[in-house]
């Protein structure tokens, strides 16, 4: 059984999303069994999940103009402004006893790993029992941290703390999510189309300082890159197999992938 660690630093949204779909394909075509990876990004970027159409929740041209990105991720899920956070994917085979079963059992699994991390920081970190929106608006113009899905992590108080999505293709899983050092999420209010009324925009930011919370909160000293290590060693010791480390820039199709990523978007 092959088992890869990727630790990258900060990077494009577009290497980033090109690393995750060719972590995908590498484990599909028998290369790896499970492939886990951190990451962070510069410059900020919005993305988007795998079902929202990229000119119905963002204006493009003012976001880029801004010297941000915006990425489509292999997930579903709804908006999510990456600024100062880490994130992490997991890539494995569905059957792979680290996130078999159904979705609410492979969400438990995998937020199992990163709550015991967390706690190695000091962070009280919390499952969430339910599923809630916080906006009665619905979905629409909504993203990701205005909603708390079942089994997502959060502070005590209810607050969301990491923001996760999964998807499955082709026998391969994948589960990705930010967890937030600082909450920067009302950024993303200033780039949704111009159809979207003020009246929505300042309720989105309300929700979205009142309901998300930050690691910062908990552990001032507390580092991304601290984080990372914790995270690495509690994967480690889940799998119990030999993990070995591994370079994203060596995955398969990954230069292809990434300027492929950056046409579509820029085809806008």
């Amino acid at each position: 059984m092959k088992i890869l660690a990727i630790r990258d630093s900060y990077q494009t949204g577009y290497v980033n999303m090109a690393a995750d779909l060719c972590s995908m394909k590498f484990v599909q075509n028998g290369n790896a069994d499970v492939v886990f990876r951190t990451y962070m990004w510069s410059p900020h970027c919005l993305s988007i999940g795998r079902f929202q159409k990229p000119e119905q929740e963002a204006d493009i041209k003012k976001l880029l103009r801004d010297g941000y990105h915006i990425v489509r991720r292999p997930t579903g899920g709804r908006a999510v402004w990456h600024a100062h956070e880490l994130t992490y994917s997991l890539v494995a085979k569905e059957n792979h006893p680290l996130v078999s079963g159904t979705i609410s059992e492979s969400l438990e699994k995998v937020a199992g790993i990163l709550t015991e991390a967390l706690k190695k920081i000091n962070i009280p970190a919390v499952l969430n029992p339910t599923t809630r929106e916080l906006s009665t608006e619905g979905r629409a113009f909504n993203p990701c941290f205005t909603s708390h899905g079942r089994a997502e992590i959060m502070t005590p108080d209810g607050r969301k703390l990491v923001g996760s999505a999964q998807a499955r293709s082709k026998g391969v899983f994948i589960e990705h999510g930010s967890i937030l050092f600082t909450n920067q999420q009302s950024k993303a209010v200033d780039y949704l189309p111009s159809k979207a009324s003020g009246n929505l925009k300042n309720k989105m930011r309300n929700l979205l300082n009142a309901g998300v919370g930050s690691i910062l909160e908990y552990n001032k000293n507390a580092t991304p890159e601290i984080l990372s290590e914790y995270l690495h060693d509690q994967f480690s010791e889940q799998v119990g197999s030999q993990v070995t480390p591994f370079f994203s820039g060596n995955l398969p199709f990954l230069k292809e992938t990434v300027i492929e990523r950056k046409k579509i978007i820029e085809s806008y």
